[in-house]
């Protein structure tokens, strides 16, 4: 296994398990609240650990595009996921965001001229999705919730949203370290979230002081910690090495992690469509991981 290899399995791992972390999050915080201070967290954290290490801080003259791949990839996705996720199953909400990154990475940065179709790619992707509605098909219901249908619309433009930074961050990984640029990304969209907050939610002393429970701050922690400083960064270089669709192929790894840590940790069940649905994801990764020989 290379390092990149377990960079992505690490990767996997961590944004396998941020779904029960996001969901114990905003049944009890404001959504824009809690997403904003987790970026503002990680940046900060990311961009005074890279001036201590003597990487420069400098955009290079990319401003407009760091603040709209910025905004993109963390205000706008994280604002809808964390929004959707109130009103839907966090079953639901992974199929809807998992299944479209990697054909929303596939389609956009095709035509951005920053990925190369392939009958491979495609043919993984397919694989990849036909996985995800066998894996999750038990769990697709509303349950009544009115502002369900909302919800998904949400999370439809969040995951694309998330797609379009990522092609617009790619050609800044060419001319920026990833450590500085992921601080600056988290910051930045971390700042319009927060605007978010402060404009459209409670934020009292009562809100506040729910930080402080066990749950809620250990959910927090580890979204800021393994979420963003680990695995968005290791994203960020997996982005640059492999390219947006390759890179993206966690999309199909991570609900694995979520079915197996369900089984063993939650005794959730693990039946037919579970082993089905993993089976099919699994080809879809080690299909779309290998290189094209044509």
């Amino acid at each position: 296994m290379t390092s990149q290899h377990l960079a992505f399995a690490v990767m996997a791992t961590i944004w396998g398990l941020t779904w029960i972390a996001i969901k114990t999050g905003v049944e009890t915080l404001p959504p824009f609240l809690f997403a904003s201070t987790r970026l503002l967290a990680a940046g900060g954290f990311l961009l005074l650990l890279a001036r201590l290490r003597g990487a420069s801080l400098s955009m290079g003259g990319f401003h407009a595009r760091v603040v709209a791949a910025a905004v993109l990839v963390n205000t706008v996705t994280y604002g809808s996921l964390f929004w959707g996720m109130q009103h839907i199953p966090s079953g639901l909400s992974s199929v809807v965001n998992l299944a479209l990154i990697p054909v929303g990475l596939f389609t956009i940065g095709l035509a951005a001229g920053e990925e190369t179709y392939s009958r491979r790619k495609v043919g993984a992707i397919a694989l990849g999705v036909s996985g995800l509605v066998v894996l999750f098909l038990p769990k697709l219901s509303f349950e009544g919730n009115g502002l369900a249908l909302f919800a998904m619309v949400a999370l439809v433009v969040g995951t694309l949203s998330y797609c379009w930074g990522s092609i617009l961050s790619r050609p800044l990984l060419r001319r920026l370290a990833p450590l500085p640029l992921s601080g600056w990304l988290m910051t930045i969209g971390g700042a319009g979230l927060f605007i978010l907050a402060v404009l459209f939610e409670p934020v009292d002393t009562a809100t506040l002081s729910a930080f402080l429970e066990l749950p809620v701050l250990a959910s927090w922690l580890f979204l800021v910690l393994g979420g963003s400083i680990v695995a968005f960064t290791l994203y960020l270089q997996l982005l640059r090495d492999w390219g947006p669709t390759r890179a993206g192929l966690y999309a199909f790894v991570s609900p694995i992690i979520a079915v197996v840590l369900g089984v063993f940790v939650f005794d959730e069940p693990f039946g037919a469509y579970e082993l089905l649905g993993s089976t099919i994801m699994l080809a879809a990764a080690v299909l779309a991981m290998r290189r094209d020989t044509e």
